[in-house]
């Protein structure tokens, strides 16, 4: 296998609306520099993939000062914005759940589904002599991340079809500790099954994961685990909390090679 096959992953976008701010950040602002930085890439990347926390409505002022209640047209009304900004993208788009999405307006708005299921959203996809399983850690209103036994079986089954197809995993949750105490409280809360999955199959080439706002490279049982910093603001540890750590939106260009991968996290 000689060809090879590069990817943008880009994560925790957490749309609201105009005006509106989260940690002194305008996230449509920064949205748009990622996006215009992705379109500049030459060559193009084959297609991106957006891993989570797509919109945050439940943190508009008005709803955190409880002097208005959250509802699903507050998600509608955020994923409408979100789907008129990452139409400017190039190239095609895939979309991961993260635990500040809700399923329900996601399908409405983004995938056009007039009877929009609340059910886990996964799936796979094959690129050219690659496979790509978007898994759905989505568990509200939970901040922690669970797939559950029948999106573990799906993906057991699938990693088993296409036993001889190199496979990245995506999934906004990650899927090892990164060392930050806060962070690794509200990881995947099955990991250990997912890796169970993982070691069976022996195809499964790297696994990218969102949600905790900082880059991170490791890799357990020899697979590469990385999560992409977020478009729009990063952590750090503080002493007590987590705080602004005051970098750049960011965003991970990959690529495939074989069974190895390789990246770039890119700062805006």
């Amino acid at each position: 296998m000689s060809e090879s096959l590069t990817f943008v992953h880009f994560s925790d976008t957490h749309i609201v609306g105009p005006d509106v701010r989260l940690r002194d950040v305008d996230t449509m602002a920064t949205l748009t520099h990622v996006i215009d930085a992705v379109n500049r890439l030459d060559p193009q990347p084959a297609f991106v993939v957006i891993g989570g926390d797509l919109v945050n409505p439940d943190s508009a002022p008005e709803v955190k000062a409880k002097t208005r209640e959250l509802s699903v047209r507050d998600y509608e009304h955020s994923y409408e914005i979100f789907r008129s900004m990452v139409s400017r993208l190039h190239v095609p788009v895939h979309y991961v759940l993260g635990n500040h999405d809700r399923r329900v307006p996601f399908h409405r708005i983004i995938r056009h589904d007039p009877q929009p299921s609340d059910q886990p959203y996964y799936y796979t996809f094959p690129a050219d002599q690659y496979r790509l399983c978007l898994l759905d850690s989505l568990q509200p209103p939970q901040d922690s991340g669970y797939l559950g036994p029948a999106q573990l079986a799906w993906l057991r089954k699938q990693l088993r079809q296409h036993a001889d197809v190199p496979t990245i995993l995506v999934v906004h949750h990650q899927v090892v500790p990164v060392g930050i105490h806060i962070l690794d409280q509200l990881m995947l809360l099955d990991a250990e099954d997912l890796w169970q999955v993982i070691r069976e199959a022996n195809n499964v080439c790297a696994v990218l994961c969102g949600h905790v706002h900082l880059p991170f490279a490791g890799e357990r049982d020899g697979i590469p685990v990385l999560t992409t910093p977020s478009t729009c603001f990063q952590f750090a540890e503080g002493p007590d909390r987590l705080v602004v750590s005051g970098d750049p939106p960011m965003f991970r260009l990959v690529t495939c090679q074989g069974r190895e991968v390789s990246s770039t996290v890119i700062r805006v």
